[in-house]
């Protein structure tokens, strides 16, 4: 059987009678909204976020404790009824545990441990645990396991009725999930962070692993934070700050390895991975090498040096670009001489997603030619810019 925790929230302080619908009013008027045609017809439902590491938001944050164990931490979060606006509900210090059902014994099955609110004055049955619930919902054992419950697109749980068991089926209220915890025949638990984001009107809303990168503001000027700053501006989001990356270097004799070998063929001398921004972008990039120290047997060398996007083989200058070309130069030189190169070039082309950009050197020659070790000195530096398209 499981076991579930009790929680608290500002509007069961309020009197046990629908007036409490204008405190709500209140709550609607501050946080953002959920529809983007009808003003306070409903809220995004949703964690505020206001503890972190830099790496994860720790509010209402679910963690396996052994196992079927789970503790809850504490947090704050926004629930949305249809019709009675927002409700808001928080879960004080210290951490709570609650509890799945006993593991099945074929196949695995998906509970969800959701944040549930009742509302005695709309007909809910309050359960033991009190108005503010921390509860877990079991799912059916399947080859597949599926959830036992869905969301709306405020992100709140308001039909309770595909819950397979009928305790956890009836009592009504509004919830929003926390997590999955998918349970194997073993008594395993692995836990899926569902918690999905939202903030007060004007507020950066931090986004949580259950959000998804595509999910839209509701007005322009809406800004949200995912690697960087982000606004909605009515049909898209769209950076506000170029990401800028630590530049990469190499210095002195043999400190980036020597190339020995073969006429046009790429060297890829460093590489820049590009996290999902979250809006669309251009790739800005800047490079120099320094070459010296080469044996050659034509006598004569024809270097290109460039940038590529998810290509390891460079297109140089006197190839068609392609929309991977960052920018690519010839390097020429004799024998026993040095060249210098640098470079910075914007791609034209717009980007979304993670890419990977990568610095090539492409040995050339003015004839046929034997490579000896490039390795007397070889040193570059390499800088990648996302810029907002």
């Amino acid at each position: 059987m499981t076991t579930n925790a009790s929680g608290t929230g500002f509007w069961t302080q309020m009197p046990r009678s629908n007036v409490a619908r204008w405190g709500r009013a209140l709550l609607q008027s501050l946080f953002l909204g959920g529809s983007t045609t009808s003003a306070m017809s409903a809220n995004r439902s949703g964690v505020l976020s206001t503890a972190s590491d830099g790496t994860q938001a720790f509010d209402l944050q679910v963690k396996v404790v052994s196992g079927l164990t789970m503790s809850v931490q504490p947090g704050t979060a926004i629930l949305s009824r249809p019709g009675q606006g927002p409700y808001l509900g928080w879960l004080l210090p210290p951490a709570v545990n609650v509890t799945c059902d006993p593991a099945p014994a074929t196949n695995p099955r998906n509970d969800l441990v959701v944040l549930r609110i009742y509302d005695s004055t709309l007909g809910d049955t309050v359960p033991p645990e009190g108005p503010v619930a921390i509860q877990v919902i079991t799912g059916t054992p399947g080859a597949t396991p599926v959830d036992p419950l869905s969301w709306d697109a405020t992100g709140a749980v308001t039909d309770w009725s595909t819950a397979p068991v009928a305790s956890q089926r009836a009592g009504g209220g509004v919830g929003i999930v926390l997590a999955r915890a998918q349970v194997s025949t073993g008594g395993v638990i692995t836990l899926t962070d569902r918690r999905r984001s939202t903030a007060p009107i004007g507020a950066v809303r931090v986004l949580l692993p259950g959000d998804s990168l595509t999910d839209p503001g509701i007005m322009p000027g809406d800004l949200s934070w995912y690697n960087r700053l982000r606004v909605w501006d009515g049909t898209a989001w769209r950076g506000l700050q170029n990401m800028r990356f630590p530049r990469i270097a190499a210095t002195g004799s043999g400190a980036n390895a020597s190339f020995t070998g073969a006429m046009n063929t790429s060297y890829p001398l460093a590489s820049v991975a590009i996290p999902d921004p979250g809006y669309s972008y251009r790739i800005k990039v800047s490079g120099s090498i320094f070459l010296s120290g080469m044996s050659n047997s034509s006598g004569g060398v024809s270097h290109q040096f460039g940038a590529m996007v998810d290509s390891q083989t460079l297109i140089g200058p006197s190839g068609a670009p392609s929309a991977a070309t960052v920018g690519s130069m010839f390097v020429g030189q004799t024998n026993g001489t040095f060249a210098n190169p640098n470079f910075e070039r914007t791609n034209p082309t717009v980007y979304t997603g993670a890419h990977t950009v990568y610095l090539i050197l492409l040995l050339g020659s003015q004839g046929p030619a034997t490579w000896g070790p490039l390795n007397a000195r070889s040193d570059y530096e390499f800088s990648v810019e996302a810029v907002p398209a």
